[in-house]
């Protein structure tokens, strides 16, 4: 049976299947990105006021009369005296003749001789204080984001301000959510007494819209036949597949034959872990890509953001490591996936629950902790939740 570290490498193999499209760019979170976008401006495009406060442009004096208001999206000012002052806000171009600009919490505001004047608390003054100066961030036609950037929400705001309404990217087309089982009801109805409400379908859905991936969601009973039209229906026109329920070793575990049906080869099935074992991994020669999770939804939640999320995402171990406080023993024989709370900076402790069908204790899990068999270490690589 495969270790965990086995079965991260083993996915580092196969190739997450994504499509080049030209999508608006409200639609690029999480995609890849296909260009080189450059800045069509110095950014900032001009000097930009930091603090509300004063601009000046003597700072070897600590009174200044102000000639006028400074407000974000006016056209720039111009000094006239040297001595004087704009009274200036966040974000407004520097005055010409301007050298520094003073925040408002260490100025004194009052009138003299009916003119509006300020003073400084401070001894000295710096040229250039609260200026941000043009082009100190990057120069027009200088690349602001390289080809094969992952996308995230800042990523969008700087195609944003450089003008891209749309991107070429690399994005996973829409998935296919599969929930399976003759016990499970739909989340409006009410279970009668053998039943359970579906949870994990939805769990996933929203994992997957978090990171910038469509999905749909069908459910599907305990039958081969309808299983297997079902996932061949939807393999005509999707690359990946989630499917939850149906991987273990019972008597209605139909899942793991109607995949090697379809064409799909086995990459793992089973990883030696707790909870989470009977994991089920394959893809086929046209780039299709299945994963099988337990139907057990804590099993569900550990391997679908250990390995999927990781997969989907590129991300490669080492993981980051905490101390844990309040471990037991570990497991002999499987590497044991632990919920955490965290207690302060880079410290947590084991959230107590009753076991893997304990979703309400879990609901306070902040990430898991990989603890390898055998292995009595307290300081341990975690994956957030």
């Amino acid at each position: 049976m495969l270790k965990p570290q086995e079965a991260f490498q083993i996915l580092q193999e196969i190739p997450v299947p994504r499509q080049k499209v030209h999508l608006p760019l409200i639609h690029c979170l999480g995609g890849i990105l296909m260009e080189d976008l450059l800045a069509d401006r110095d950014f900032p495009p001009f000097d930009r006021v930091m603090m509300d406060g004063i601009a000046i442009g003597n700072i070897h004096i600590k009174e200044w009369a102000l000639e006028g208001i400074a407000f974000a999206g006016e056209t720039q000012k111009s000094l006239s005296n040297p001595n004087g002052a704009w009274e200036i806000m966040t974000g407004s171009p520097l005055p010409k003749n301007c050298v520094a600009v003073l925040k408002i919490e260490d100025l004194d505001f009052f009138e003299k001789e009916g003119k509006k004047w300020v003073s400084s608390k401070n001894d000295t003054i710096e040229k250039g204080s609260f200026i941000h100066t043009q082009g100190s961030d990057i120069q027009q036609g200088q690349i602001i984001l390289k080809k094969g950037t992952r996308l995230k929400a800042n990523h969008i705001a700087i195609a944003a301000s450089v003008g891209y309404s749309k991107l070429w990217v690399e994005k996973l087309g829409e998935i296919h959510v599969f929930s399976t089982g003759d016990e499970l009801v739909s989340i409006e109805e009410t279970p009668l007494d053998h039943q359970i409400r579906s949870s994990n379908s939805i769990m996933m859905q929203s994992a997957l819209q978090h990171v910038g991936i469509t999905s749909k969601h069908h459910h599907l009973p305990d039958d081969p036949t309808i299983i297997l039209q079902s996932l061949k229906t939807s393999l005509s026109t999707v690359d990946i597949l989630l499917l939850s329920g149906g991987v273990s070793a019972g008597k209605k575990d139909y899942t793991p034959g109607i995949l090697k049906d379809l064409g799909f080869e086995a990459k793992f099935h089973k990883i030696a872990q707790k909870p989470g074992k009977p994991l089920w991994v394959g893809n086929r020669e046209d780039g299709k890509v299945i994963f099988a999770f337990p139907g057990n939804p804590i099993s569900t939640l550990v391997c679908f953001s250990i390995y999927f999320l990781s997969w989907i995402q590129d991300k490669k171990t080492p993981f980051p490591q905490v101390k844990i406080e309040g471990l037991q023993a570990p497991l002999a024989n499987l590497d044991h996936w632990i919920p955490i709370q965290w207690t302060r900076e880079h410290q947590a402790k084991v959230l107590q629950h009753n076991g893997s069908g304990d979703l309400v204790h879990w609901q306070h899990a902040d990430a898991l902790a990989w603890q390898k068999a055998n292995d009595p270490n307290d300081e341990l690589t975690y994956f957030p939740l």
